[in-house]
């Protein structure tokens, strides 16, 4: 079994804790219920972490009573230590547990919206798409069942008397009078959750309008809100393929940039929707979208974020359907640059950046690594793939309130504990040339650093998919949908 060390403020990271982290994540899927030691103490060191550099505000998901797939203690950056700014980003009044409380069910599977990343002064949030009817009667019907303290907005007998009121058009999401008022009301304290962290845009990544299933509409979407609540919002529709894609990266041999995906497959009616003024900040032809590998569609998509995060002065949430797999995807990929810029997490190491953006963003939010290896869906290992295709001038991050110091990589001393051989110093950084040195050379140590840990756990020839098995994805798309 692996052994799972506390980390506390004179102890750092080391291989050992990635590797188990990883191994961890191979065997099962987070879920806030289950106590274990292990999931207690990988809490414990991503809290830690993250408040190496930031005063959190810590919101409890004791036994997920928020959400089963988010961690137990949802950490809250308010003030950036590196920042000018040393005044608290969400005023001392707001109760952010009570708005998640109000929100829960307006989102698939309770995946509210989080802020997890804090870069000059604004939030990157994260969470799923929006529930359609079918989840919010459900999630209201278990939360009743279940006695559950965390109540919505809604209340129970409204929700019974509308299922009454037309049963067919409700699971369609025909808004009847009586439903549109909940609908205002549970999209509404998610319009609110948005304001507090004061989001301006959203990012969807979804393929699809509204996801289906047997002809059931299943989840919503902001663009597509009937009644255009959503409408003051810069909306970014980046449509992006699900896990099932990266199978495609086995057949490839690894070689990231051989996968294309298939956006001819009746369900994909998504298309890029971009803003002009970001659209406009990339030399590449925007109508030959369909045509690019994985590689090329990734940087393209993450080059807006990165454009609207430096031109807006507002946050941003990005979410697919669920938000545990292309969700991560990017929010890792943000965290990953924007610390190889020196603009988050200034104080960690390679090694400790790797540990939290593994913890944090993708086994303590609920990505099912596990189950992602039986399918062999390798959307993790393309996740650090990427890196190196990150090192050039277009994915760096302008900052206007971080500091001038900047997190750089030296070589350490032979009794160091960081056994990538990189440690972290701050210097004054002047020259393009210096800064783009320093960030290759991070991103690429911590590429270098993942490969290492994560063949020490899944080795390249494990966890084929087996033909006769391919029923089991209708399968799970049910359970998925229905079983948190």
């Amino acid at each position: 079994m692996a052994e799972f060390r506390d980390l506390s403020p004179c102890r750092s990271i080391s291989t050992n804790d990635i590797i188990n982290l990883l191994r961890i994540s191979a065997q099962q899927q987070y879920n806030a219920k289950e106590r274990c030691e292990m999931n207690i103490i990988v809490e414990q060191n991503a809290r830690v972490l993250f408040e190496q550099d930031y005063i959190c505000e810590i919101i409890l998901n004791t036994n997920g009573e928020l959400s089963l797939s988010y961690p137990c203690n949802i950490s809250v950056p308010v003030v950036d230590k590196w920042s000018k700014v040393q005044t608290s980003k969400i005023q001392s009044s707001v109760n952010i547990r009570d708005l998640f409380v109000r929100s829960r069910i307006a989102r698939c599977r309770s995946r509210f919206v989080a802020p997890v990343i804090f870069v000059d002064g604004k939030y990157i949030c994260r969470s799923s798409t929006l529930s359609s009817w079918a989840e919010i009667y459900s999630r209201s019907s278990m939360d009743r069942f279940i006695g559950t303290r965390n109540q919505s907005v809604v209340n129970p007998s409204t929700i019974d008397r509308t299922l009454t009121i037309d049963n067919d058009d409700s699971f369609d999401n025909v808004e009847q009078p009586e439903q549109r008022t909940i609908y205002d009301e549970l999209r509404g304290a998610d319009i609110d959750l948005l304001k507090i962290f004061d989001v301006g845009s959203i990012v969807n990544l979804m393929v699809q309008k509204k996801y289906t299933l047997f002809g059931m509409k299943l989840t919503g979407s902001e663009k597509f809100d009937k009644y255009n609540r959503y409408g003051s919002f810069e909306m970014i529709l980046l449509p992006y393929p699900g896990c099932e894609h990266f199978r495609e990266l086995v057949t490839v041999k690894y070689n990231a940039e051989l996968m294309f995906y298939k956006w001819s497959l009746p369900k994909n009616d998504a298309i890029p929707e971009i803003p002009i003024h970001l659209s406009s900040c990339l030399y590449t032809d925007w109508s030959f979208w369909r045509t690019w590998n994985s590689v090329e569609l990734t940087k393209n998509y993450l080059q807006i974020i990165l454009h609207q995060l430096e031109t807006n002065k507002c946050g941003i949430l990005i979410h697919c359907l669920s938000g545990w797999d292309r969700t991560p995807l990017f929010i890792s990929l943000l965290r990953l640059s924007l610390w190889a810029d020196g603009c988050i997490h200034q104080s960690l190491t390679v090694e400790e950046i790797l540990y939290l953006t593994l913890a944090y963003d993708w086994y303590l939010f609920g990505h099912n690594l596990s189950e992602r290896l039986k399918f062999d869906e390798e959307i993790l290992y393309f996740t650090f793939i990427m890196l190196p295709h990150l090192v050039e001038n277009e994915f760096v991050f302008q900052p206007s309130n971080i500091t001038n110091r900047q997190s750089i990589l030296v070589a350490t001393e032979p009794n160091s504990h960081c056994s990538s051989g990189y440690h972290c110093i701050y210097p004054d950084i002047g020259k393009d040339s210096t800064k783009k040195t320093i960030r290759k050379e991070k991103l690429l140590a911590v590429s270098n650093l993942f490969h290492v840990c994560y063949l020490t756990v899944v080795p390249n020839d494990s966890n084929k998919l087996d033909p006769q098995r391919l029923g089991l994805h209708v399968a799970r798309s049910i359970k998925n949908f229905f079983i948190r």
